[in-house]
């Protein structure tokens, strides 16, 4: 089942976003209630390929943006989507924040009927790190708020909290699992992904104050083992297993498609190659293959 971007407009500005600017100018139209049954009737007959991402790919939908949550239909077509895809697994990638208004998240715990997710990301462990990355003054209080609402409210909504690593993010990163660990103690309450940032969208754009090596990132992610065997569900998204250490490789997802990935001459040979990611396409294009190492 495919990504689905019900909505082209953001309230965030976050300087990683893999969207370009010009996205949220697109005519609205296209992504309003109507267009979007249409789409996705289309889909369900088999009419081509309606959707750009992860169109061939069974047993799931993400609803993406922009943010879906600020959509003027979102209700309607929260119903729309699960009544038309019962017993799918549905996950909302949202930066959390309408969630801080409690009736918003009531009426929403209500809607997203199992199986279903929602994927907020944080951005650092306070409000100056996160809003420098969300671009917007007071976007962490409200975060911070819908999480505590979703998990409050949210019986049987399954929590993701997403830590996307990129230059200004990184060196918080162990704070921001400390902040997590305070803040939310019941770690079975929710999972984290950490994600290698993808360079696309505006993180291509802002690459000389974003772009980050996983000499880098790793090596940070490394140091925080501790940390992370605390969470009883974390993994890690986009990192070869060549540059993790091992205890940290078992954590390690293949989440994007092959068309977006590449195994260079550095793989050849190794012994780990078929449950490895390999590289970024993008990444690869960026800084090469020099980091990789054979196992």
């Amino acid at each position: 089942m495919p990504d689905i971007a019900i909505w082209n407009k953001c309230n965030n500005k976050c300087v990683m976003c893999t969207n370009m600017g010009s996205f949220a100018l697109q005519d609205s139209s296209q992504y309003r209630l109507k267009a979007q049954i249409e789409k996705l009737e289309r889909y369900l007959k088999g009419e081509g390929r309606i959707y750009l991402k992860n169109s061939d790919l069974a047993g799931f939908v993400n609803l993406t943006g922009g943010e879906p949550t600020i959509h003027p239909d979102f209700f309607q077509l929260l119903a729309y989507f699960r009544r038309r895809l019962p017993g799918v697994p549905i996950t909302l990638l949202s930066h959390g924040r309408r969630f801080s208004d409690r009736k918003f998240a009531e009426k929403f715990c209500r809607e997203a009927r199992p199986p279903f997710s929602v994927a907020i990301a944080l951005h650092g462990p306070s409000a100056r790190a996160h809003d420098a990355v969300a671009g917007v003054s007071g976007a962490f209080s409200q975060t911070v708020a819908g999480l505590k609402n979703l998990f409050e409210l949210g019986k049987g909504l399954r929590v993701e909290i997403r830590l996307v690593l990129h230059k200004k993010s990184l060196p918080c990163f162990r704070k921001t699992l400390e902040f997590l660990l305070r803040t939310f103690p019941d770690t079975g309450a929710y999972s984290v992904t950490v994600i290698h940032y993808e360079i696309e969208g505006m993180s291509l754009e802002n690459h000389p104050s974003v772009g980050l090596k996983f000499s880098a990132s790793s090596k940070v992610v490394d140091a925080a083992l501790p940390l992370i065997k605390r969470f009883g569900d974390l993994r890690l998204y986009h990192f070869p297993l060549c540059q993790v250490r091992p205890e940290l490789r078992p954590l390690c997802r293949v989440t994007l498609p092959p068309e977006d990935r590449i195994y260079p001459a550095a793989c050849r040979g190794c012994r780990l190659r078929r449950k490895c990611l390999g590289l970024m396409l993008e990444y690869h294009k960026m800084f090469g293959d020099s980091e990789l190492r054979k196992l």
